[in-house]
């Protein structure tokens, strides 16, 4: 299902220039937050949820950190979901353990899960969404070999077909360099080997297209070799390039004016958790960019 290829590929072609774009950022351009909801875990068998609300904090209830908003956009990170959801009142909330600044704000009341993300500006509310479902290209890359390229040199593509594309294909490709797969190595904080990965991320691309070769919209690109540390830079690389991290295209929407996508990334914490980050990317009128990141740490 999964297709990584290396200098001795043939047939390699290049991609056109039918549409322009912009490298991406590492600064995002709106804030974003993880939801809070108070409460205490609970292990009766008669509680399906295993968790116990706070008094105030009802199924779609959240405590959120950004203050200077009336009605903030509402993305569920188990489903495609996305809501605005209103400001309850403007007073803040405590939080235990937590010395920031809450306030509540109020999603349906079906909305059950408690693993929400919540964006400052509603100028993106997507019309439609879909979870993305990736294979293994099964063919030669639709990225050229790199001209400058030298050392542990690879290349992985990836292929979805999201119904709201009517049988075009989304196409992730990539090449990068490093030792792949990749060593196990002893990690002090956890006290364990655990496969890191290091790598440089070259010549990349995401595009729709009509054929998996030939692009019609070019989402993203860019030849600027870059360090791999986060977000949609992990995203271009195979499911086993790191134990320690991984990340995922996981969700497309539909918005006005292109098209948002989301990245999930989960990071290895120390071996009693991970680091979970949120990334929201936006297409719009040929620009790319990154819309948001939202951080939180999850313990075991």
């Amino acid at each position: 299902m999964m297709w990584i290829g290396g200098p001795a590929e043939a047939q390699q072609r290049p991609i056109p220039q039918e549409q322009p774009t912009s490298a991406t950022s590492n600064e995002p351009a709106i804030r974003a937050e993880y939801g809070v909801v108070p409460g205490r875990r609970d292990f009766n068998s008669n509680n399906p949820e295993h968790f116990i609300r706070d008094a105030g904090y009802p199924v779609g209830v959240f405590a959120v950190p950004i203050s200077d908003r009336d009605r903030v956009l509402a993305f569920d990170l188990n489903s495609i979901f996305t809501t605005v959801c209103p400001r309850i009142d403007p007073t803040p909330v405590a939080i235990p353990n937590d010395g920031g600044k809450f306030f509540r704000f109020r999603c349906p009341s079906n909305w059950d899960s408690r693993d929400v993300v919540f964006l400052e500006s509603t100028a993106f509310e997507p019309t439609s969404g879909e979870a993305l479902e990736w294979s293994g290209l099964a063919g030669p890359s639709p990225v050229p070999m790199p001209r400058s390229a030298a050392g542990d040199l690879h290349d992985y593509a990836a292929i979805a077909r999201p119904e709201m594309f009517q049988g075009q294909y989304l196409i992730s490709a990539a090449w990068f360099t490093g030792e792949y797969l990749p060593r196990k190595e002893f990690d002090v904080l956890r006290g364990d080997t655990i496969a890191f990965g290091h790598y440089t991320l070259l010549d990349r691309t995401l595009f729709i297209g009509e054929s998996q070769q030939k692009p019609s919209t070019i989402l993203y690109e860019s030849k600027e070799p870059v360090e791999v540390r986060e977000g949609i830079e992990w995203a271009f690389l195979p499911k086993n390039a790191s134990e320690k991290t991984k990340a995922s295209m996981s969700t497309l929407y539909k918005i006005p004016n292109g098209y948002l996508i989301r990245v999930s990334m989960l990071h290895d914490h120390e071996g009693f958790g991970t680091d979970e980050s949120t990334y929201f990317y936006v297409w719009e009128m040929g620009r790319w960019r990154l819309l948001a990141k939202a951080e939180n740490t999850r313990l075991y």
